[in-house]
């Protein structure tokens, strides 16, 4: 069984959601029935150009939103597995990540049964973020999110800077007569680390996505994280998708910031540091990773990580 949702907003996807399990709106939030699942969703409506929704809930039911009726000119900042705990169904860790979609492409999400959901929803209106900003930012990628003219999606690796701001959300103690005014700047740091993270790209030129694309490049991007230790060539992956490899790479490394070795490097790094705070040993980190050279995997997890496996372990606790 699917829950369907439609919603104009966040607050009214609170109601409805309420009525589809069974629940109550108490102060901004639904605790989920036991017998529909565990968790709860909380949302702060500041005014109409800015929202927020805090989401950590497992449904035992298929659930699917449609945010079709939504203001034209809105954006969404999905900060999703913002828990360090969060795992999916074989106990795989699941990145902190944070989704950027413009008009066009935010309008559905489907969830499967027993998916852990787990994150920050921001919706800002583009013009109000502009004016927030103050200036015309020379940088293709922030204008052509701001002009909010064609369907994009960007991905990001959530940053420490971006980590504190969500863990100040998740876990401060705010009096409800402060809550509103607290977690309308928190959500505009949040928006702002981010913006920080996206100029440092270097795309020159934006392209426009179709649905299809983009569930592709996920499959893609699923495809080449199933083997941690070693990577699949462009050639097998462009045979995957269907699509050319020079559309392969461009498209992947407009969403995610990275080429496809860059990003795999990088999810084999962050699975490291993972490892490594788990208790396990640089050595055993490496040879588990799939490195035959522990110097090499040395400098791609400095270069990664920015301080030296070894290092890094004894600081896992600070």
């Amino acid at each position: 069984m699917r829950i369907e949702i439609k919603s104009r907003d966040g607050i009214g996807m609170l109601a409805a959601f309420a009525e589809q399990v069974g629940g109550n709106v108490i102060n901004g939030r639904v605790d989920v029935p036991e017998k529909f699942g565990t968790g709860f969703m909380q949302g702060y409506s500041f005014d109409e150009r800015l929202r927020m929704m805090i989401v950590r809930y497992e449904l035992h039911r298929d659930f699917a939103v449609s945010r079709k009726n939504q203001p034209a000119n809105m954006l969404l900042f999905n900060f999703q597995h913002i828990i360090t705990s969060s795992q999916t169904q074989t106990g795989t860790k699941l990145q902190p990540s944070v989704q950027i979609t413009t008009q066009g492409l935010n309008a559905e999400l489907f969830v499967p049964k027993n998916t852990i959901q787990n994150s920050i929803s921001l919706s800002i209106d583009a013009e109000y973020l502009r004016e927030l900003i103050g200036v015309r930012i020379d940088h293709p990628l922030i204008n052509s999110i701001l002009d909010n003219k064609q369907p994009l999606l960007f991905e990001e690796f959530i940053s420490v800077p971006l980590l504190k701001v969500v863990e100040d959300i998740v876990s401060s103690k705010v009096p409800a007569l402060l809550q509103d005014f607290y977690y309308k700047l928190k959500s505009q740091e949040l928006i702002c680390q981010l913006l920080i993270s996206l100029v440092r790209r270097d795309e020159k030129k934006v392209y426009g996505f179709n649905t299809a694309d983009i569930k592709m490049l996920y499959k893609v991007k699923d495809r080449l994280l199933q083997n941690i230790e070693k990577a699949p060539t462009i050639a097998e992956l462009s045979n995957f998708s269907g699509m050319s490899e020079t559309k392969l790479k461009r498209l992947f490394h407009q969403v995610f910031g990275k080429s496809i070795f860059q990003y795999f490097q990088n999810s084999r790094m962050q699975e490291a540091a993972r490892l490594l705070k788990k208790g396990l040993s640089v050595s055993e980190v490496g040879y588990q990773l799939g490195f035959s050279n522990l110097g090499h995997f040395t400098k791609v997890f400095e270069q990664v990580i920015g301080v030296k496996p070894k290092r890094y372990s004894k600081l896992k606790d600070n």
